[in-house]
């Protein structure tokens, strides 16, 4: 495994009604979505890993912002427009706060939790 000390953890979450042809539509576009949106940033490792229910992706770099982190789940926003549920977690260093993304539709929330 890698060593970098920034994460971005993410998952988008298919509606029970979608085809099988609309998940591979987004299996399929995922990942070159995710490579464009990161092309920014130091990534040592893009990994996107399709499942039933879900698609998950981890993006590990050398360094990354909240910025990063809302600019990403803003071009997977394309992606979501007409129903999956995303988020994305970004994982900084021990001292730094992480931050939280929620995404679907056109709807892009952020929560940020601060080192008690």
């Amino acid at each position: 495994m890698q060593d970098a000390p920034c994460r971005l953890l993410g998952e988008i979450r298919y509606p029970e009604e979608y085809s099988f042809e609309r998940v591979g539509e987004i299996e399929s576009e995922a990942g070159e979505v995710l490579a464009g949106a990161v092309a920014g940033m130091d990534v040592a490792r893009l990994e996107v890993t399709p499942g039933p229910e879900s698609l998950r992706f981890e993006v590990a770099c050398e360094e990354c912002s909240a910025e990063d982190g809302a600019a990403v789940s803003e071009a997977l926003l394309e992606l979501a427009g007409d129903g999956p549920l995303g988020r994305l977690v970004v994982v900084r260093g021990v001292e730094e706060p992480i931050s939280v993304f929620y995404f679907s539709g056109e709807k892009l929330d952020e929560i940020t939790l601060e080192q008690p």
